[in-house]
Formats: structure tokens, sequence, C-alpha cells
């Protein structure tokens, strides 16, 4: 992600040195002479401390004065950190939150100040109490698609209900430590993920190039408020919607300029960082594009110029006020009823807005090296949630572009965060007219370069070499580039995310991914359980023990291909099977072996478990009631578990007819032999 350089210097922050020096506390580390001096010569180069890429986010990573306190520990990582680059990182930030928030809140039918008061809220309070420094939440486009029938049917007040509601589900989540379970997706469907919502944001940014006059002059002429439109209120935002939406874009020489423009901020977002990493990039190149905008379209040329912030939507200085003392709304009470209303919504923006949250967080952890907390962050989240709809605002989550830019351009801390949010109020409220200056082509040209870092580019180039056989693969490519091959399985993973991401939702695709993988990961894993034979003599007794060595899973997947590698009928009377090397993990691994042991019962024969791996013998402890007579588990000492198999309804099973079968069957053999004996 980015084309930021990691600095030559890089020291442990203390907790992790103490991990690795027994003999050093945490608070008295310190980095050798020679790497300090290291240290401060790459702050006077680069204009930040390598330290601030290693920063956790406790005080425990910092040699903080314990009589200092609370104060002392937060001044430590001030001085820790570079102060002045985590300040312009905030206010780039804020400049391209703009946009979007006041974008947002159009696509669900909500006024433009309902996006932007929801999105300084929500970046301060996240910046304050979230998880994960250096992260941007705010009003985002994957909660906006879910507001829109709430909108249009039931009105906003309905949405400061749901959004309430969001937070408090949120800060359950967090206290259940749901948001561990991020761990849990695979690296296919967190490509798909980054290829499919860097795929929405690009898409996104043309809506910017719309011919903003024909459209308020079209709506004045229907006789809607200019800005408002009441279709969008009916539907779920769409990847493809500025170019199916039918509205007009500019054209002649207000597109070049508004195209020049935007290669202007994508260029210099792109190469500015290989030159210094002293000011953001994307600072920089909003300040080239506006310069551009106002000396050369406007001045030079004499032209109307592109379009501006102001002219999507002119912001005016206001504060938020509560939703339920504010006389423009008219709220619901707050009983059952209503909350049985808008229940499904506040769940379903809950889901969406933390998984896109955790799988931003986790994208930051491998970008900085450093670890976020996902309860806290699952928290901060509700918290901000909650003050987000009593305030009227329409809720929000971790933004991953903004994200980016935030750490692309060198921020490790939760100053960054602050500051976009403070700063973003002190643009609602008293900087809004210089923002309404500032050329839309060129934030849309910040935004493609974060697409540009976001998509998964050699994600390209592992579908392609999984779709080739092996002779087109060495034919049209280096022996080293053919070996470079995954699996097709995850290469349709990758393929099925993106794809569902364009054209659903976030949450959808990666349900679908999750839901695909689990089944490539047991279609494939049915037949990897195997075992191994040998035949020994039981020195005590002098008889002849079969050893069955299982290795592999035995799971609801594998239960069917691990019977069939047994013979009931020419084994000897005791057969052990070793799960030195297998695991028994759920309730059909228990029915397996009980029908295994059914099967050698009906020949008079017995199996013993043995070398149970602490989490398989701890399952069959537990389901001992359930095991047959005829399966005996040897853990500490040799032990038959009697028990009566109760057989599942569906296996319309009789045991007594079933060992009376196999009785008959002997019967039959022993009188042809005596037949062809001639008896």
């Amino acid at each position: 992600f980015g084309s930021s350089q990691l600095p030559p210097v890089r020291f442990l922050p203390c907790r992790a040195a103490a991990s690795h020096s027994s003999g050093m506390a945490a608070q008295q580390y310190t980095a050798p002479t020679s790497q300090r001096a290291a240290v401060g010569e790459e702050e006077a180069i680069d204009g930040y401390n390598s330290s601030a890429e290693s920063q956790t986010d406790s005080s425990e990573d910092f040699p903080v004065n314990e009589k200092d306190g609370a104060l002392g520990g937060v001044m430590a990582r001030l001085r820790r950190g570079n102060v002045g680059l985590e300040i312009l990182c905030g206010i780039t930030v804020a400049l391209a939150l703009v946009p979007e928030a006041v974008a947002f809140a159009l696509s669900a039918g909500l006024t433009p100040s309902i996006g932007l008061h929801s999105a300084w809220v929500i970046a301060f309070v996240t910046a304050i109490l979230g998880g994960r420094p250096a992260m941007i939440c705010g009003a985002t486009g994957s909660i906006a698609v879910l507001l829109g029938d709430t909108v249009s049917g039931k009105g906003p007040e309905y949405v400061f209900v749901a959004v309430v509601l969001m937070g408090v589900i949120e800060i359950i989540l967090g206290l259940l430590r749901v948001g561990s379970l991020v761990v849990l997706i695979p690296t296919p469907v967190m490509i798909g993920f980054c290829n499919g919502l860097a795929l929405v944001i690009g898409l996104a940014q043309f809506s910017n190039f719309h011919d903003i006059h024909k459209i308020k002059a079209a709506e004045a002429a229907a006789g809607l408020v200019a800005g408002a439109n009441v279709e969008v209120a009916h539907r779920r935002l769409g990847s493809f919607d500025a170019f199916t939406k039918g509205k007009p874009f500019i054209q002649g020489q207000e597109a070049v300029f508004a195209g020049i423009i935007t290669a202007i901020g994508f260029f210099v977002c792109l190469f500015l960082p290989k030159l210094t990493k002293k000011v953001p990039s994307a600072l920089v190149a909003i300040v080239v594009a506006t310069a551009f905008e106002w000396l050369v379209a406007r001045m030079m040329f004499g032209g109307k110029g592109t379009p501006l912030v102001g002219d999507i939507a002119e912001l005016h200085g206001s504060l938020p006020n509560i939703a339920w003392l504010d006389s423009d709304y008219t709220m619901p009470p707050l009983n059952f009823e209503t909350f049985r209303e808008v229940l499904p919504l506040s769940i379903t923006m809950a889901a969406v807005g933390l998984l896109e949250s955790l799988m931003t967080l986790n994208l930051i952890d491998e970008i900085t090296d450093t670890k976020g907390n996902t309860m806290r962050e699952c928290i901060g989240q509700g918290v901000a949630n909650m003050i987000c709809g009593v305030l009227g605002g329409m809720g929000g989550c971790a933004m991953i572009g903004q994200s980016m830019i935030n750490v692309n351009s060198g921020a490790r801390q939760r100053v960054s965060s602050a500051t976009a949010g403070i700063c973003l109020l002190l643009i609602v409220m008293a900087f809004y007219q210089g923002i309404n200056c500032i050329p839309v082509s060129g934030l849309v040209g910040v935004m493609f370069n974060v697409v540009f870092h976001t998509f998964e580019w050699r994600s390209l180039k592992l579908m392609l070499l999984a779709a080739l056989p092996l002779s087109m693969r060495e034919k049209f490519f280096s022996d080293s580039r053919s070996r470079q091959k995954i699996r097709r399985a995850d290469a349709l993973v990758i393929l099925v995310v993106t794809l569902v991401t364009l054209f659903t939702d976030l949450a959808t695709a990666v349900a679908v991914g999750m839901v695909l993988a689990c089944f490539m990961f047991a279609f494939d894993s049915a037949t990897q359980v195997t075992v191994d034979t040998r035949l020994t003599v039981d020195a005590a007794t002098g008889k002849t023990v079969k050893y069955y060595d299982v290795h592999g899973i035995l799971f609801f997947g594998s239960c069917t291909h691990f019977l069939s590698l047994f013979d009931e009928k020419n084994d000897p009377e005791d057969v052990r099977l070793v799960f030195d090397a297998g695991y028994i993990v759920d309730y059909s691994a228990i029915e397996a072996l009980n029908k295994l042991g059914e099967r050698y019962g009906a020949y008079k024969k017995r199996v013993t478990l043995q070398e149970l791996k602490p989490q398989s013998a701890s399952i069959v402890q537990k389901s001992s009631g359930l095991l047959v007579k005829e399966l005996a588990v040897s853990l500490v000492e040799e032990e038959v578990l009697p028990a009566e198999r109760e057989h599942l309804n569906v296996e319309h099973f009789d045991l007594a007819d079933h060992h009376a079968e196999h009785h008959h069957e002997e019967e039959d053999e022993h009188k042809d032999e005596l037949t062809a004996h001639g008896v």
C-alpha cells in the first residue's frame, strides 16, 4: 500500500524488548546510543520518528514515569511521535472527508449537514475511544446504502433511533469479543474485499463529473429542492449509478480542465512521497489542484472552471442539536414498537459497520506492523454511533480510503484521527467558505490514488496463472513465474468476492466469500484423512492386534471416506485406532466412530481408541455416554465405556436385526463349507 519507504532504523517497543530480554524492564528499555543517533538523523530527513512505525496502542510501549499519571503517558506518546506531521495528515483527511460525507448523505436522502456532523462526531470519538490509532472513521457509503428505504418510508427520525440502537449492538458485540473472529477471514476473501472496495471507490468518483448546474436546473423545473434527489431515497447505492442514471456529464473545456486537475491530484499523490515525506502528499495535491483551478482554468482562460465543493452542496456553519430537542424533527416514542421496527436495520448496520471496520483495522495492522485492539474498536464505534444518533446523525464506521490517505502520509497516532474530526468541525463552523472553493476534481485525484494503492494488483497475476494449465504457464512465463500459482478455488473466491462487492454490498460479499471458502476447504479436506496399518502380536495374550494410525481431521466432511478405509471382515478381533496424528472435532466424527464400532461388533470384534490428543480426548470424554459398547477408549488406562447407541431416526437401524443378519450369514457360510467337504 503506497510508496512510503520504511525508515532504515527501527527499534522494538518496550513491551517487545521486555519479552526478548527477561532481565530488562519495559520502562527501562532504551536503544543503543548509535541507534538513537541514527534515529535522530532520520527524523531530520524524513520528518518523523521511525519508532512510530512500531507503535502499538498502549502506554506500556513508551517509557512513561508512573508518577506522571495518564497525562504523562499522553505527553510521552506525543513527544515520541511527530505531532506536526500527525496534524497535517489530519487536516488532509478532513479535506477529503467533506465531499464524501456530503455525497453519502445525499445518497441516503438526507441533508449534507447530517453527513458532515456524523463524520466529525464519529471521527473524533473513535479517535479517542477506538482500538486502532491512525484509522479514520466517519459517514460511509456502506452504511448510507442501507438507509434509503427507512428515510423514504418512515423519515430520518427513525434513522436516528436505528443509529442509537446500532451503537448499543456494537458495544454488546465488543464486550462479547466478536471482533476477534476477524482472524478467521481467509486471505482470498481479504484480497477480494480490497479489490471490490477499490473498484467501488473508483467508480463512485465519476459521479463528481456530473454537470451540477444542469442537474439543479432540471430539479428546479421539476419543483424539487436543489440538491435533493427523490429517486435516490428509494434505491440502494450502486457502483455504476454514475453511468446508469442518465445524469449529464460536464463537456468541452470544463471536462478537459477537470481531467487535468484530476491527473494533477493523482500524480502529485503518487510521486511526491518519492521526493519528500515532510508534508502529506494528498494535502499538496489539493493545494496544487486548487491553485490550477483558480489561476489557470478560471483566470487565464476566463472560463467558469470545474465543479467545486460548493456546487455540490454549499456548506453553512452550524452546531448539531439533540434530535429529541430539535423542532425540525418529530421523534417517535422510545417504546417496544419503535425498537422492533428499527431492529433489523440496526443489526444490519452494526454487522456491516463492524465488518468493514475490523477488516480495515487488519489492513492497517499489516501496513504499520502493529496490532490494534478489536474489542476496544467495537466498543468505541458503538459509543460513537450512539452519540451520533442522539445528535441526529446517520451513523458510520471505518473509512478505508481516508485511512489509507492517513497511514500512507505517515500518520501513526491518534492525533491525526482526532485532528481530522476537529478540523472537520471547524470547516463546518468557520472555514466552510474556503472548502467551497476547492475543485472536486482535485479530491477525485486523491481518491484515485487511494484506489491505486488499495487494489491488489498482484491478484490479477495470481488469478491468471491459476486459470492457465501448466503447459501454457511454462510456455508464456519464466520458470520462477510459472510456479507462482495458487489453487483455482482460491482464485475463484477472489473473483467472486470482488464481483459481489460491486453488485451488492460489502457484508454480502464477505459472507459469500466465507461460505465459498469454507465449502472449498471442507470439500478438499474430506479426502485428506488417511490411515497406516500394521500388525503386531500382543506379548501378554499372544493374539494378533491390528493398528490403524489415523492421519488428518475426522469431521462431517471426511466421515464417509474414513469409514471406507477399514476391513471389518478380515481384521483380527483386536483393532486399535491410534489418533496420535489425527483429530476428532465434531459430533459427526463421534457418529462415524460409533458406526465403525458397530460394524466390527457385528463380527464379534472390538475397537479401541488410543493416544487421543487433548482436544479430541475432551470431545470423546464429554460424549462418552453416546459411544457404543463395541468401542473402547484408552486415555489414562484401558476403559470400556458401555453405552447403547441412540441411532438417528433417518438410519432406521435395528441393532438386534443387524446382529441376527450377520449370524445367519455366518451359519450359511458354515453350511456351504460343510457341503463343499461332503458332510
